[in-house]
């Protein structure tokens, strides 16, 4: 059975098992978007930038099922990307997304995520690692189920697993598989407005040959409403690391015409900082959401990325019609495991401004640009730019129905 046949099947499970519950809400936003765009760097590239122009045709649906005792929503959604130049790249870029839940008693909760992307842009790469690759597609399956339950009327526990496989088409990046298990506490304060957080994570991730990183993380925040249109969240704390790589190692020469390498094990552990900071404020025509995050993922390149990152994003609304968004974010991204193979240190700077107006109550046109910098910051020290300017045009119909 194909991957869109199992997700059909799995949201007309879940549509079946929320119908038992009586009353439900249901709305389908089927869309379809053509965006054309220039790039001036596809890569990113140091040396040898490659420019193009990217044609893309992307239909979309989103759906969401709520009844009394479960949700479930979801994401289907189709690239199919037509390059000028570098007709090699073309690829049907792919992203289905399922997730829900289902209130088993008062108390207990049950939630699956679930996802699959399969993405020949930069984004998905960056987004879990703050590092840069190629254009080469990148795939991406997810599953993640999980329980809640309320233990008292104010105190919540959660447990969580996740499963995550990442394989790469071009044979120079290296796939992985992650495990994860978490245990939350949330604790809300008797003013109402302040939730005590708490979790403990355990990671596990193994690259082929039998390289293989540990990590325990332990943290701690709050969530704090100011009012309904001012929220912060915050989650600090510690990652203790352990990894096992190969790496190659020169021996003593035993002739004068060549010298031995050997393949040894290297084992470290690390202790590195994680934050998740985030905050929303919203006005009547504005909204302005920031934050910041630390922590560690695997990567591409075979190894554990240690990244930093911020990030600022504002909404503002002219008119009815006439809308505006800039958005731009920082990242720092170093290797913490095996440096002597494929060593990395390189920052990432972006801003994206953005126009939409709405030609019709379906129809909506926006241009926009995003100007991209990199830096290697190893020894040989280089940058790359990319500029990017696109338009797309964007047709929506919301389909809403209650029984």
């Amino acid at each position: 059975m194909g991957i869109k046949a199992r997700a059909l099947l799995v949201i007309m499970m879940g549509m079946g098992a929320a119908n038992q519950a009586g009353a439900a809400d249901w709305s389908f936003v089927p869309s379809i978007t053509q965006r054309t765009e220039f790039n001036s760097n596809l890569n990113l590239d140091y040396t040898n930038p490659q420019k193009d122009c990217i044609f893309s045709f992307m239909p979309v649906a989103d759906f969401n099922y709520t009844t009394e005792v479960s949700q479930l929503q979801g994401h289907i959604g189709l690239t199919p990307l037509v390059y000028i130049k570098q007709s090699q790249l073309d690829h049907i870029d792919q992203n289905y997304q399922i997730s829900g839940q289902y209130a088993v008693t008062p108390r207990v909760n049950l939630t699956l995520n679930t996802a699959y992307i399969n993405d020949s842009s930069l984004l998905q790469e960056y987004l879990a690692s703050g590092s840069i690759m190629t254009r080469t597609p990148r795939q991406s399956i997810l599953a993640n189920p999980g329980i809640n339950y309320l233990l008292t009327e104010r105190l919540t526990t959660g447990l969580s697993y996740s499963f995550n496989r990442v394989t790469y088409q071009d044979p120079q990046f290296r796939p992985y598989s992650t495990h994860f298990a978490g245990l939350n506490f949330k604790y809300l304060l008797n003013n109402e407005k302040t939730t005590l957080l708490s979790n403990i994570t355990g990671t596990d991730t193994l690259y082929p040959g039998g390289d293989h990183y540990q990590n325990l993380g332990v943290y701690l925040g709050a969530n704090h409403k100011f009012t309904e249109r001012w929220e912060l969240n915050f989650l600090g704390g510690l990652n203790f690391g352990s990894s096992s790589f190969a790496t190659q190692v020169v021996a003593t020469a035993s002739a004068p015409y060549f010298t031995l390498v050997n393949t040894q094990r290297l084992n470290q552990t690390n202790v590195t900082p994680y934050v998740n900071l985030s905050a929303t404020r919203r006005w009547t025509n504005l909204t302005i959401t920031g934050g910041l995050t630390a922590d560690t993922n695997p990567s591409s390149y075979g190894s554990i990325s240690q990244y930093y990152r911020a990030y600022l994003g504002m909404n503002y609304n002219f008119t009815e019609r006439l809308a505006g968004a800039l958005s731009g974010g920082f990242t720092y991204s170093t290797q913490i495991s095996n440096p002597s193979s494929n060593p990395y240190e390189n920052n990432y700077f972006n801003i994206n401004p953005q126009l939409s107006y709405q030609l019709t109550e379906r129809m909506s046109l926006s241009p926009g640009y995003n100007f991209t910098t990199r830096s290697d910051l190893t020894p040989t020290y280089r940058t790359a730019q990319a500029h990017v300017a696109y338009m797309m045009l964007t047709y929506t119909y919301p389909i809403h129905y209650q029984k």
